[in-house]
């Protein structure tokens, strides 16, 4: 008895399929075709395999996936990002027949008589095909792309059934965001990052890996924001990880490979995802001088990344740590800039100087350590992430931040905008 069911529900689906495709369809603008169930913001992409079959072939991009049937002349979009996989427009072309109630049919009207029907004219142009939007539809036809402009007597070849927005952005309607796959990359990345000793080959691979697919839906991107050679023969990388709608850094301190460091946040850095500090493995490297500190050199200013910058952005305001310094300046907090001098953060120990050296404008006395201190960073080859106006990234060295001439220019501009005051 199923199995008698089962032969007359294929034979009534391809006795409709047949019915369908030998007539001329009529198009519902911002709905579907009528006499076909799938219905836009509505039906989802399972409903036309179950109605259409499976052969069919997947295109995607980074913001639609297309669902072809070329033989039927049919196209279902829908969006990626998608949990529910909505219909979001249905394209029809040859072999399709169909039609719009205006009287526009496809392979046979022109551009020219769409515009006279709409009261429109001009069409926008993307490659080998010209299109006309219009409120729930949009016409199109085949252009030259060695030539420019396109010609309205062409034929319209396809007709694009949508509830495309203002700017042709799909509709929202019982859209929900599927944040799974994001999830998934992430806790890829933190099983490496958490591992007891970080595999950096197996760290590398999974950059590599995702590389590959960074322009395809759920494409992750890394981006190095710099690089670059610390005190005490460390290394830091700093790492924007970019997915859609969400944006992470990584910042990592090594030592000859091994790991000293390691922050995973979301981007506006107040949700620390994972963190590992490891800096006691370095405490025998630092000077006599510097362990009498207790180490508050790297406990009281870890390797946060800041900004080194004096006047940044399009007011001009200095960064947060720049604004903590002229604080302490004002205050004439000597031990606090002296314990930044001796940071092994970069941007924390110009501060320090820079702190030090006002004071000394100021009348202070410097002592001898601090001095010493001073004169090692003078000379500093290490490079700065730093901000000019509305610029940042690394340029600049602590030696060409650090020259005189340039530390009178802060300082007179400090003064003149009553930042030190």
């Amino acid at each position: 008895m199923r199995t008698i069911l089962r032969i007359l529900k294929t034979f009534f689906l391809l006795a409709w399929v047949l019915q369908s495709f030998g007539q001329t369809n009529l198009l519902i603008p911002g709905k579907g075709i009528e006499g076909i169930s799938v219905v836009l913001d509505s039906s989802n992409i399972s409903d036309v395999i179950k109605q259409f079959g499976e052969d069919y072939l997947i295109s995607t991009t980074a913001l639609v996936t297309y669902y072809q049937y070329n033989k039927k002349g049919l196209t279902f979009q829908i969006d990626p990002y998608d949990k529910n996989q909505i219909v979001r427009s249905i394209s029809v072309e040859y072999p399709f027949q169909a039609k719009v109630h205006n009287g526009i049919v496809l392979n046979e009207s022109t551009m020219n008589e769409v515009w006279k029907l709409y009261n429109e004219n001009g069409c926008f142009t993307s490659g080998d095909y010209a299109w006309r939007p219009q409120k729930g539809i949009s016409f199109y036809i085949k252009r030259d792309p060695s030539k420019k402009g396109f010609n309205p007597k062409e034929k319209i070849f396809k007709i694009k059934i949508h509830n495309d927005g203002e700017f042709g952005t799909s509709s929202r309607v019982n859209f929900e965001f599927n944040n799974e796959p994001v999830e998934r990359k992430l806790q890829e990345l933190i099983s490496i990052l958490k591992a007891d000793i970080i595999d950096f080959k197996r760290l590398d691979s999974f950059w590599q890996n995702q590389q590959q697919t960074e322009n395809e839906p759920y494409g992750l991107e890394k981006k190095t924001n710099f690089e670059r050679k610390i005190e005490y023969d460390l290394s830091q990388e700093y790492v924007e990880i970019r997915m859609v709608r969400s944006s992470y850094n990584l910042n990592v301190i090594k030592s000859h490979g091994d790991l000293i460091y390691l922050r995973l946040s979301n981007q506006d850095g107040n949700q620390i995802i994972l963190e590992r500090n490891e800096i006691a493995k370095i405490s025998n490297l630092l000077t006599q001088s510097e362990r009498k500190l207790d180490t508050s050199i790297v406990l009281n200013y870890p390797f946060i990344v800041y900004t080194y910058g004096t006047f940044c952005g399009i007011i001009g305001t200095p960064p947060d740590r720049c604004q903590m310094m002229l604080n302490l300046v004002r205050e004439n907090k000597y031990d606090e800039l002296a314990l930044w001098l001796y940071s092994i953060n970069p941007e924390i120990a110009t501060y320090g100087y820079i702190g030090l050296d006002f004071l000394k404008r100021n009348g202070k006395d410097i002592s001898l350590p601090e001095l010493k201190r001073m004169n090692e960073l003078s000379k500093s080859q290490i490079q700065l992430n730093t901000c000019q106006g509305c610029y940042f990234g690394v340029t600049e060295k602590i030696s060409d931040v650090l020259k005189e001439r340039n530390l009178k220019t802060i300082y007179k501009s400090f003064q003149q905008t009553g930042w030190t005051k």
